[in-house]
């Protein structure tokens, strides 16, 4: 090989090298100021980012759906809400999974309170003024998620992520589970 070729080969390394990088960084920003993705099944519930504030799972009953194929109006009848232990003297290590029925770095409280909920674009509204003093009803301290997940049964879900108002997930008739993701809108900065 000569020396003109080597040195050709070395700046399209380098050229390579940086392009690559570049790319890579331009879609990690980026992807950044997209929502978070969640999947959730009957048996856990996982992020591509970390439950740093929990994750609530709301069981509803629905009073009805939007031409979205997800309810628009609804009561919630039971709430369970996964609180994340965060170490102290040190930055948190909140998990980006979360088994619903293995102990882990989190534990569970549960709530019956009852409360309407009205969807409108990208928001939900209360539509009963006891949700005030929602937090005044939560008791339990439970290593696992003290809810079971029923078939033909619509679930509420939020992580406390502004980008996300929440998680719709629906279990049918054949114990199959189906999830409709609501962005909020709100950029991250």
């Amino acid at each position: 090989m000569t020396k003109q070729s080597k040195k050709n080969i070395l700046i399209l390394s380098i050229l390579a090298a940086a392009i690559i990088g570049g790319l890579y960084f331009a879609k990690t920003f980026f992807s950044a100021f997209a929502p978070p993705e969640l999947t959730m099944t009957k048996d856990y519930i996982v992020t591509n980012r970390n439950f740093i504030n929990g994750v609530t799972i709301e069981k509803i009953m629905v009073d009805s759906i939007g031409d979205k194929g997800y309810p628009i109006n609804y009561t919630t009848i039971y709430t369970t809400s996964c609180n994340i232990e965060h170490p102290t003297n040190k930055p948190p290590d909140p998990p980006s999974k979360i088994d619903f029925s293995k102990p882990g770095k989190y534990w569970w409280n549960e709530d019956t309170v009852k409360i309407r909920y009205a969807h409108t674009g990208l928001t939900r509204e209360p539509l009963d003024s006891i949700s005030k003093t929602w937090w005044l009803n939560k008791y339990g301290k439970l290593p696992t998620c003290p809810l079971k997940f029923d078939k033909e049964q619509w679930y509420f879900i939020t992580i406390g992520d502004p980008q996300m108002t929440g998680l719709f997930f629906y279990i049918d008739k054949n114990d199959a589970g189906h999830q409709y993701f609501l962005a909020s809108g709100v950029s991250p900065i």
